[in-house]
């Protein structure tokens, strides 16, 4: 049968969007501290306008400890003008840890890095870090100053996306993904704090594109689901649940 209206559409090319503009090395070769740095030894305590990265260094990394009791964790930012127009469109937050306990060497780590893509002075992309690793991504799509999509990372890897589809600050579609396919996706489209739609995907054969294989719906808020259409059967009701996809609740 032939599916319209579904959520799918233009997803695959805003991730694609979100990995291009996050590309490169989030550790650095060097120590991020400048000379200038190193001379102002008064830690910054502001933020840049429009600004979500914090310097402020981890409360687990406060609780380890260090081999050294005189050394204090620190956080320094780096900034950079990335098409050399007098503003700085990058700016990294990275943690300048003490030796551990073992005594092992330490390099700085980042924490944050936010962006402007489209250089109007003001951040549009946001990723955070926890042990090095993303855990958490931000985008402003329309660059209005108001987060319309969070990525979340396992291990690395991409698992799930929230978006807000009205401009309303709530996110009304989670879409949940396997081995970076999209797998399943899940709407509220009234309103409630429940979801409505849930469409099931599995990867093309051909193109490995996502492939909907069903559409289930939620007619009476009641947050189960009683009508499934698939691409090869009948409307059943009620209908069983797909199996969930890894990570969803």
């Amino acid at each position: 049968m032939a599916w319209r209206g579904t959520a799918i559409g233009g997803l695959i090319v805003v991730l694609g969007r979100l990995t291009a503009a996050c590309g490169g090395t989030d550790t650095p070769a060097a120590d991020p501290r400048s000379a200038a740095a190193e001379e102002q030894e008064s830690e910054r305590t502001f933020l840049p306008e429009g600004s979500r990265c914090e310097q402020v260094v981890p409360p687990e990394v406060l609780a380890a400890g260090s081999a050294d009791p005189n050394c204090t964790p620190r956080v320094e930012s780096v900034e950079a003008d990335a098409n050399q127009d007098g503003h700085l469109d990058i700016r990294r937050v990275y943690l300048l840890p003490c030796p551990t306990m073992l005594g092992e060497d330490v390099r700085p780590l980042i924490l944050c890095r936010e962006a402007d893509l489209n250089y109007d002075g003001r951040k549009d992309l946001f990723r955070h870090f926890r042990e090095g690793q993303p855990v958490m991504e931000e985008q402003d799509w329309n660059f209005d100053g108001v987060i319309d999509s969070r990525l979340f990372f396992s291990d690395g890897d991409p698992v799930s996306y929230a978006i807000d589809r009205d401009g309303n600050s709530t996110f009304e579609m989670q879409v949940l993904l396997q081995n970076g396919n999209v797998r399943r996706v899940k709407i509220d489209v009234v309103g409630d704090d429940h979801y409505d739609i849930y469409e099931t995907y599995e990867p093309s054969p051909d193109t490995s594109a996502p492939r909907l294989i069903s559409i289930g719906y939620d007619l009476t808020g009641d947050g189960s689901m009683d009508r499934l259409i698939t691409s090869t059967e009948p409307e059943e009701e009620p209908a069983e649940e797909p199996a969930p996809a890894p990570g969803e609740e």
